[in-house]
């Protein structure tokens, strides 16, 4: 690891305890200010964090105007390629991870940073997998650290020991540790889409499309933060906010065939259900083909979960009527960016948000295409 990426990351470090953070050594940073809910759950929500530290909502706001922007081209002279390992869950049914690791390349280029990329894959519930990857990499000479973690909490301890080798950055996830803030442990940044955002579309559509009325069964991810985000929020704010029931789940575990057989059990349990609430890509395209096997996709409401290529084309097709849409390229972008800002020693905020929003049947093709070829720049027509 070179000398620049750890004093790099210092200086991170000293803009947090500029903040209202205390750390030590031997002391976490948990700040008085931490909220109560925030420590017994171990993470910040992102409010949370940007109420504890306004200047890091400053600074995600101004950060992420760059990353929308068009590309500029780095003065700096690098004397070899920043040298990347790619830890990602990717090996799966959603879009998401390919186009990220497009993205991440195509903005390096256009910024003129030479780099080197070594991809490291599995499964979403492959964690001793990435566990073991994470050795690999730790005896490995990399400049930067990018995982995805399989679940993580489950990946905490190794999300630390890189982050004090190595300047990591963790994705999809944009919740700090509160116990990792301010130490030698804490990642350069969390870049990802506030799942917990996407919960919040999806329920106020969801309760607009119902009238507030009715039933509903999730289909859920595996189990962790994301689920949690994804499933239990989106439960809450339906529940909370209307006449809608939560009446049953299924642990589908993000695999599409496990989806399959959990709709039909849901279906057969609960014939009058209102809506099957999928809490990934995989899981939506297995609760489709349920209702389409039964006969009764027009009668059952199902969602997507982050709106790549699949979902938009059941979507126009008449299959799913609803999903969170990421933002996709905005995603790899902001890792390239947060490199690259390190690599030239200038502060990364502690977490880039990325936007996600609620699209649905009623937009006409043209307007889905004009949402992708933005959210799709750099990553264009996948052939998977």
């Amino acid at each position: 690891m070179g000398g620049n990426a750890m004093n790099g990351k210092m200086s991170l470090k000293g803009l947090l305890l500029s903040g209202l953070l205390i750390s030590g050594l031997a002391q976490h940073a948990t700040a008085q200010t931490v909220p109560d809910a925030a420590k017994e759950r171990g993470y910040l929500l992102l409010p949370e964090l940007h109420e504890m530290l306004p200047a890091e909502r400053d600074a995600m706001t101004a950060f992420m105007g760059k990353v929308q922007a068009a590309a500029v081209t780095s003065e700096k002279t690098y004397d070899k390629p920043l040298k990347v390992a790619l830890m990602f869950p990717s090996l799966e049914t959603s879009d998401a991870w390919a186009r990220l690791n497009l993205s991440i390349r195509a903005r390096m280029e256009e910024m003129g940073v030479p780099f080197e990329i070594v991809e490291y894959m599995v499964k979403p519930d492959e964690h001793d997998r990435q566990g073991a990857q994470v050795e690999q990499i730790l005896a490995s000479d990399f400049d930067y650290v990018v995982i995805g973690p399989t679940e993580y909490q489950v990946q905490k301890s190794n999300i630390a020991r890189l982050s004090a080798e190595v300047p990591t950055l963790v994705m999809n996830v944009v919740n700090p540790f509160v116990d990792l803030l301010g130490t030698a442990n804490q990642p350069i940044t969390h870049v990802g889409f506030d799942h917990t955002i996407g919960a919040e579309e999806l329920c106020r559509w969801t309760i607009a499309e119902t009238g507030g009325e009715g039933k509903i069964a999730l289909l859920r991810y595996i189990p962790g933060l994301i689920d949690s985000q994804r499933s239990d929020h989106f439960a809450k704010c339906v529940e909370d906010n209307s006449n809608l029931q939560i009446v049953d789940h299924f642990e589908a575990n993000g695999d599409r065939e496990l989806s399959f057989s959990g709709a039909n059990a849901l279906l057969s349990r609960h014939p009058d259900i209102k809506m099957l609430h999928a809490a990934s890509t995989a899981i939506a395209l297995g609760a489709l083909a349920a209702a389409t096997e039964r006969g009764v996709l027009d009668d059952v409401i199902i969602n997507g979960w982050g709106g790549g290529a699949d979902e938009l084309k059941s979507i126009m097709d008449g299959g799913l009527k609803v999903t969170a849409f990421r933002v996709n390229d905005d995603w790899g972008t902001a890792v390239a960016e947060a490199i690259r800002a390190h690599a030239e020693g200038q502060p990364v905020p502690v977490v880039l948000a990325a936007t996600i929003k609620a699209l649905d049947y009623r937009l006409t093709p043209e307007q889905i295409t004009t949402e992708t070829d933005y959210a799709f720049r750099y990553s264009g027509k996948l052939d998977r």
